[in-house]
């Protein structure tokens, strides 16, 4: 983390004032930071702040008013800051049994500084594996091995749990044309793939920055290229504004990444750009995904 911290000095303090709030005023039995930042991939314009706080008890009625009187103070100490939270109070009834739904513990995830509600057990697999192995404890008892074990196929399950979204995102910018532009999540979007693949094929998590040089390599050429300059983009905290044919070269990826997944599993996957239809300026993936569906399909029938 110290790339990061160097890059932000104002970070480690506001982490470090976050800590004695959690420890003084809730009394949280641990505080674990995660994400981005514990992968030192952290950009204050693409990033959350991950943080999980273990609670020994239920929230009660107190506590609410006590997150929301820290809430506010960060808000104070560094709003820009503070606005990137995304933080995960977690009863250690919910990590010990986390496929229960209580009814008289509740939880809390505060994400730009919006508040919800939970009773259960609320992280992914993947969320495990970096909580259990890419995480820093910040505070409090190391507990981080008390989480789920994550299963060994847990990013190959989550790449296929994933495409639904893949089939949701293939209808907006980056992938279409778009006249107002969503910078930001087009970013995290492109670089998810050059991740998505390190990570089926290491079975491993990296930085978006590291994954993108280590995809350029991989998969050397064009693609590796405008990956490489998208995580540049990010690293620079600028927008995709100036960078040249960006719809064009995300539909590349996208599909050469969806492909290339199966085939890490000796999948064979027929051409998938043979199957996409462009009509106008607009791209029509329908074929592209009706053939995933039956490739997962027989991939179900087979396990």
């Amino acid at each position: 983390m110290k790339v990061t911290y160097d890059r932000y000095p104002e970070l480690q303090q506001f982490l470090k004032t976050f800590v004695e709030y959690m420890a003084t005023s809730l009394s949280a039995r641990s505080v674990i930071l995660y994400g981005g930042l514990t992968l030192d991939d952290f950009s204050k314009r693409y990033s959350d702040i991950d943080i999980v706080v273990v609670l020994e008890r239920g929230l009660w009625e107190n506590d609410f008013n006590l997150i929301d009187e820290i809430v506010s103070r960060l808000e104070k100490l560094n709003k820009e800051l503070a606005n990137l939270l995304f933080i995960h109070f977690i009863p250690y009834p919910l990590i010990e049994n986390p496929r229960v739904a209580y009814s008289d513990i509740e939880g809390m995830i505060v994400r730009n500084l919006e508040q919800e509600l939970i009773n259960q057990y609320p992280f992914s697999s993947i969320d495990d594996f970096m909580i259990r192995n890419k995480s820093e404890l910040l505070f409090g008892d190391d507990i981080r091995d008390k989480f789920p074990h994550p299963p060994m196929e847990c990013f190959w399950i989550k790449f296929l749990e994933d495409i639904p979204y893949f089939e949701k995102a293939a209808k907006q910018y980056p992938f279409q044309p778009a006249t107002s532009p969503k910078y930001n999540v087009a970013i995290n979007w492109i670089l998810y793939f050059s991740r998505m693949l390190y990570s089926l094929k290491n079975n491993d998590v990296i930085g978006k920055l590291k994954g993108a040089y280590w995809f350029s390599n991989e998969y050397f050429g064009k693609i590796g290229d405008f990956v490489v300059e998208i995580a540049k983009c990010r690293q620079r905290n600028i927008s995709l504004a100036n960078v040249m044919n960006v719809v064009e070269n995300s539909r590349e990826l996208f599909l050469f990444s969806i492909k290339t997944a199966f085939q890490i599993k000796n999948i064979h996957v027929p051409d998938l750009n043979n199957l996409l239809k462009i009509e106008s300026q607009t791209a029509n993936f329908t074929r592209i995904f009706m053939e995933i569906r039956n490739i997962v399909e027989n991939i179900r029938k087979a396990s």
